[in-house]
């Protein structure tokens, strides 16, 4: 299978998705898939019809990318050989058994069903959209979503098999993977449900919201730039006041409008944000807990991309959530 992959939004320099995206088709043919990433690109705009445009362009004219902070311009040789070089070297140092962030066990991210049989075509495009796009597309869009996202406007992964457009909201899978990774029960009841201290509203913070209200836990609005939609699927799971001073289960607190602020009070900090910064701590102690760099929801919602809109009939050889970290970790030191 080839894949043309992209990352799109504004700003774009600093993404990891790419490299996710490499080391993710990396594992699969490790495990005997013929995956191959064709084209790995990073898009800077403010309007989504620009990757998908990217997309329809296929090897024709179309928009060019923007170099990567960390692996610079890989339609240039160069660097496309250094990346897979790279990427070849964490594959072969780092073997499926092996990784450092499994506190609780390894947690493998995608639902145990039926193998699903989806439509293939020659060449695809995957996309990963960030800020300020994933609100843009609207149920009239002409896009299949296998998801609430596009009503929640909170959509960040494209999927183009050549006829028709597909389409997903991963990042609150992704949150909630992350919580459960390090040890947040969901089946717990009444006040030792874990609990979302949540900053902003906008479509991140709505994906996150509701898949925390989906998996049964409650949700404490801290408020933000945006109000959170009155009207969304997580208005049963809200708490506040008296009610949240009750809760006694384990709390996350994620800030999408400043992700230097900290909760005192929180026993995972998870950082709505990350910087190219070296070096760089993945798991961090506070007061009350841990804090998490940023890259921890990148991953895992990246992931999740995988396992249920680019390639779920695979999902089940899908990387470890803490195999990735580890290789995620390992690939930057290389590049850098």
């Amino acid at each position: 299978m080839d894949i043309r992959y992209a990352v799109a939004g504004d700003p774009i320099g600093h993404s990891l998705s790419p490299l996710l995206a490499a080391l993710t088709a990396a594992h699969f043919k490790q495990a005997g898939l013929s995956v191959n990433i064709s084209e790995n690109c990073l898009l800077q705009c403010d309007d989504v019809t620009v990757p998908m445009a990217w997309a329809w362009a296929g090897s024709g004219r179309k928009k060019p990318g923007v170099p990567s902070r960390l692996f610079g311009d890989l339609s240039r040789e160069r660097n496309q050989l250094k990346l897979e070089k790279v990427i070849s070297e964490v594959i072969d140092t780092i073997p499926t058994a092996e990784s450092n962030f499994v506190p609780n066990g390894e947690s493998l991210l995608f639902e145990d069903a039926d193998r699903i049989k989806t439509r293939r075509g020659v060449t695809e495009t995957w996309i990963s959209l960030t800020a300020p796009l994933k609100h843009q597309l609207s149920i009239r869009s002409g896009v299949a979503c296998i998801d609430d996202g596009l009503q929640n406007g909170s959509i960040n992964q494209l999927r183009w098999d050549g006829v028709n457009w597909h389409c997903a909201g991963t990042d609150g899978a992704g949150l909630v993977a992350v919580a459960i990774h390090f040890g947040f029960d969901f089946d717990a009841t009444g006040v030792e449900l874990p609990l979302l201290c949540l900053t902003g509203g906008g479509g991140a913070a709505r994906s996150c919201a509701a898949e925390w209200a989906t998996m049964g836990g409650q949700i404490w609005f801290k408020g933000g730039r945006r109000a959170l939609d009155s009207r969304g699927p997580w208005v049963d799971s809200l708490v506040e006041g008296e009610d949240v001073a009750k809760m006694i289960g384990p709390r996350l607190y994620i800030n999408f409008d400043e992700s230097s602020v900290l909760d005192s009070d929180a026993d995972l900090h998870v950082n709505s944000r990350y910087e190219l910064a070296s070096p760089e701590i993945m798991v961090n102690s506070t007061e009350s807990g841990l804090r998490l760099n940023g890259r921890w929801l990148l991953a895992a919602q990246h992931l999740i991309a995988w396992a249920r809109l680019f390639s779920p009939e695979a999902a089940h050889l899908i990387p470890g959530l803490g195999l990735t970290m580890t290789r995620l970790q390992l690939a930057e030191s290389l590049l850098r």
